[in-house]
């Protein structure tokens, strides 16, 4: 979200010609940084993250010059009524992931999870229309974000399992910290290389 932050305020500058090199204070819009959560691990309706959640343990957030606050909205069905009465192609996305997710402990294939999910989509839903239309580029895209998904979940039980080998927790909270950050490369390579791992312990301070 920081980086993502800093994009736009760059993109704001650009195209209102703004001078950050002058005298003079730069006005900027005030940012708000919501992130939508559709995972499968129970989460509240809404959540504050804070980028000094990711400092090292030991170390005095308090001193960092930078802090980021984003708010995560829970977005699977059920949750955030009053966001969902308000958007309702929002809800019904969500009532479609929450189907998709039925077929699959049915022990349906995805394709047939997806497929199943949207046949049964009631008729007056505002996103059947775009999803009976592009029915196998959504397979597509729900088959890449279940793969990586199920990737992610195994690097996670491998870690459990490295860190019970261990006699710690070292190496689980590793794989949480990379898996959480994207580097599913970096996973990999500490999952099969003790060196590479001995090397991304001492990057994040983890003892």
């Amino acid at each position: 979200e920081l980086m993502y932050a800093g994009r736009l305020y760059d993109k704001h500058i650009h195209q209102h010609r703004l001078n950050i090199y002058g005298t003079k204070t730069v006005v900027l819009p005030v940012p708000k940084l919501v992130a939508f959560y559709n995972g499968t691990d129970e989460k509240e309706d809404e959540v504050i993250l804070r980028l000094s959640d990711a400092f090292p343990e030991g170390m005095d957030k308090a001193a960092s010059d930078i802090e980021v606050k984003v708010r995560m909205l829970n977005v699977n069905h059920g949750h955030n009524r009053k966001l969902m009465e308000a958007c309702g192609p929002l809800a019904e996305y969500a009532w479609f992931v929450e189907e998709i997710r039925k077929n699959k402990r049915k022990s349906m294939t995805i394709e047939a999870a997806v497929d199943q999910a949207i046949n049964d989509m009631p008729e007056n839903y505002v996103i059947r229309t775009y999803l009976t239309g592009n029915r196998a580029e959504v397979k597509n895209m729900c088959i890449t974000e279940y793969n990586e998904a199920e990737t992610m979940q195994m690097f996670k039980e491998e870690g459990q399992r490295e860190g019970q080998r261990e006699g710690e927790d070292k190496f689980a909270k590793l794989m949480e910290i990379l898996l959480g950050a994207g580097r599913t490369s970096d996973a990999r390579k500490a999952a099969s290389d003790r060196e590479e791992r001995m090397r991304l312990y001492k990057e994040f301070g983890i003892d």
